[in-house]
C-alpha cells in the first residue's frame, strides 16, 4: 500500500476517534446536566416529606389521639349519651384540623360525624364497621363515601379493660388532598402515587384515586398497571418490590423515588419527568453545544491545516530518495496510476549506469554516490514537467513519459546518453576524473488494462539487450 494512502487511512482513524470523542463528550455533558437535574429532584424530596406529614400523618395522629383520649373512652362507655354534645366535640376537632371527625359506638349502635350525619352500625352506610372490627390491628386507613370520596383514618376505641367499644377517627376530603399535591406537581413537575401493602394505588396527585375499596369494587388501579412500574420491574427483576434502592430510572427516562409511610404501611412513589422535557435544561444544553461546536470547528480547521502540512512534508520525505532527491519507487507507482487515469499512451524508460560496481570498487562508495547525484540531475534537467523521473533502485532509474511514442523517447534518451558520456566525473579523494556511460531500455504500450509491471518487464528486456550489445546504448522493446 502506498504511503499516501496509508497516511490518509491514519488520518481517517484520527478523525473518527475525534468524532467519537466529540460525541462522548457531548453525551457526558448532557449526562452531567441530567445528573444535576436528578440532584435537584432529590433535594426537592425533602420538603415533600413535610407535605406528607402535614396532609397524611397529621390527620392520622389526630385520629390516634382521639382514640386514646380518656374523655372519649369514658363517654363512650356511658349508658346514655348526648348526641348534640358528641357532634359539638367532633365539630371542634374537624374545624381545628380542616377535616371530618367521626365516632362509632358499639354500645349505642350509632355512628355520628362532625357534620351531624347519623347512621346505625348495621346499615349499608357503615359496612366498614363490621369489616374492620373483625380485623386484627388497631388502626386502619380506608376510602369511603362513593359520592364524595374521603380518606378515612379509623382507630379502635378500647375501654380501661381493653375491651373493644367502637371506632373514632377523621376523614380527609380527597379532592382537597389531590389539590394540595397538584400544587406540588405544578411547582416541581412531580406525580405522586401512594400504594398500600397490596400494591394498590390509594391516592395520586393526578386524580387517579381508584382503589379496591368496599364502596368502589370496580374502580381499581394497581401499581403494576402503570407503564413506568412495568419498566422498573423489567430492569430490576431481582427486586420486584423495588425495595433495595431509593431511586430508579425507567426506560423512558422518568426518575422514580420512593419513601415508606410506615404508619399506614404504605409507600409513596415520586415520579419526576426526564430532563429532556425541561426547557431550561435544553437551553443549557444548546448553549453548551453551540459553544462546543464553535470551539470544535476552530480546532478542526487548525488540526486540518496542521495535518495537511504534515502530510505533504511526510509524503514528500517518504517518497523521496534521500541520496538523489528524486522520487522513489513508491512515488513512481503512484504517479503511474495517476497517468493511467488521464492518458491513453505512455512510454516507460529504464536507465542503468554501466559498470557502476566497478566505480564503487575502484573509487569508493562516496564517489559512487557523487555519480548517482550528478546523473540524477542530468536526467531531471532534460525531461518535461509532465514527465516523471525516479530512482528505481541501486544504480537504476525510471522515467515515465505520458503521451510519448517510443521513437520520441529514443530521441530524448539519446541526448541524455551522449551528455552523460561526455561528463568528467570528479574523484573526491584525488584531483583526477573519470567517465562513465548509461544504458536505456524503452517500452511503449497502450495504457488500457496495463500495469506498471507490464511496462517494467518490457523496458527491462530492452535494457538487457542494450547491455548485451555493449552498453552505452538505448534500445526499444519490440
Amino acid at each position: 500500500m502506498k504511503f499516501g494512502n496509508k497516511f490518509d487511512r491514519y488520518i481517517a482513524v484520527i478523525f473518527f476517534v475525534t468524532i467519537v470523542t466529540v460525541i462522548l463528550t457531548s453525551y457526558f455533558t448532557l449526562k452531567d446536566v441530567i445528573n444535576s437535574h436528578n440532584k435537584q429532584v432529590q433535594s426537592a424530596i425533602t420538603p415533600l416529606f413535610s407535605l406528607v406529614t402535614s396532609e397524611i400523618l397529621r390527620p392520622l395522629n389526630v385520629a390516634n389521639f382521639m382514640a386514646k383520649n380518656q374523655f372519649v373512652i369514658d363517654y363512650a362507655g356511658q349508658d346514655k349519651i348526648d348526641k348534640d354534645y358528641v357532634v359539638s366535640y367532633l365539630n371542634k376537632v374537624a374545624k381545628s384540623y380542616n377535616m371530618i371527625a367521626f365516632i362509632a359506638l358499639e354500645k349505642h349502635n350509632l355512628m355520628v360525624d362532625s357534620n351531624g350525619k347519623e347512621s346505625t352500625l348495621n346499615s349499608s352506610d357503615t359496612e366498614w364497621y363490621t369489616r374492620l372490627k373483625d380485623l386484627p390491628g388497631e388502626q386502619f386507613t380506608d376510602i369511603g363515601n362513593a359520592q364524595n370520596p374521603h380518606l378515612y383514618f379509623d382507630n379502635k376505641i378500647r375501654d380501661r379493660e381493653g375491651e373493644f367499644i367502637g371506632f373514632t377517627g377523621v376523614a380527609l376530603d380527597l379532592n382537597y388532598f389531590a389539590s394540595k399535591f397538584q400544587e406540588y406537581n405544578e411547582r416541581f413537575g412531580f406525580e405522586l402515587y401512594f400504594v398500600d401493602n397490596n400494591n394498590i394505588i390509594t391516592l395520586s396527585s393526578n386524580n387517579i384515586i381508584k382503589t379496591e375499596s368496599h364502596h368502589r369494587k370496580g374502580l381499581m388501579t394497581r401499581l403494576s398497571d402503570l407503564p413506568w412500574h412495568q419498566s422498573l420491574i423489567k430492569k430490576n427483576a431481582a427486586d420486584k418490590n423495588l425495595s433495595s434502592e431509593v431511586m430508579y430510572t425507567s426506560d423512558d427516562g422518568l426518575l422514580i423515588s420512593q419513601m415508606p409511610i410506615q404508619e399506614l404501611n404504605w409507600r409513596m412513589f415520586i415520579v419526576s419527568p426526564p430532563a429532556a422535557q425541561q426547557s431550561e435544561y435544553w437551553k443549557i444544553f444548546i448553549g453548551r453545544f453551540i459553544l462546543f461546536f464553535i470551539v470544535a470547528i476552530i480546532f478542526y480547521m487548525i488540526l486540518l491545516s496542521i495535518i495537511n502540512y504534515l502530510k505533504s512534508r511526510l509524503i514528500k520525505h517518504a517518497e523521496t530518495d534521500h541520496l538523489t532527491q528524486l522520487p522513489n519507487r513508491s512515488h513512481v507507482h503512484s504517479r503511474f496510476d495517476d497517468m493511467a487515469k488521464r492518458n491513453d499512451n505512455l512510454c516507460l524508460v529504464l536507465a542503468d549506469i554501466d559498470n557502476f560496481k566497478n566505480i564503487n570498487d575502484t573509487y569508493g562508495h562516496l564517489v559512487g554516490d557523487d555519480v548517482l547525484r550528478i546523473i540524477s540531475e542530468q536526467l531531471s534537467q532534460t525531461l518535461r514537467k509532465v514527465d516523471v523521473i525516479g530512482r528505481w533502485g541501486g544504480e537504476e532509474f525510471v522515467m515515465l513519459l505520458p503521451e510519448t511514442t517510443a521513437n520520441q523517447a529514443h530521441i530524448i534518451v539519446e541526448r541524455i546518453r551522449k551528455n552523460i558520456a561526455a561528463i568528467s566525473f570528479p574523484i573526491s579523494t584525488t584531483s583526477g576524473t573519470f567517465t562513465t556511460t548509461i544504458s536505456f531500455g524503452i517500452c511503449e504500450l497502450p495504457l488500457e488494462n496495463k500495469t506498471i509491471v507490464d511496462y517494467i518487464e518490457g523496458a527491462d528486456k530492452a535494457l538487457y539487450q542494450a547491455k548485451s550489445d555493449g552498453r552505452n546504448k538505448s534500445v526499444i522493446f519490440n
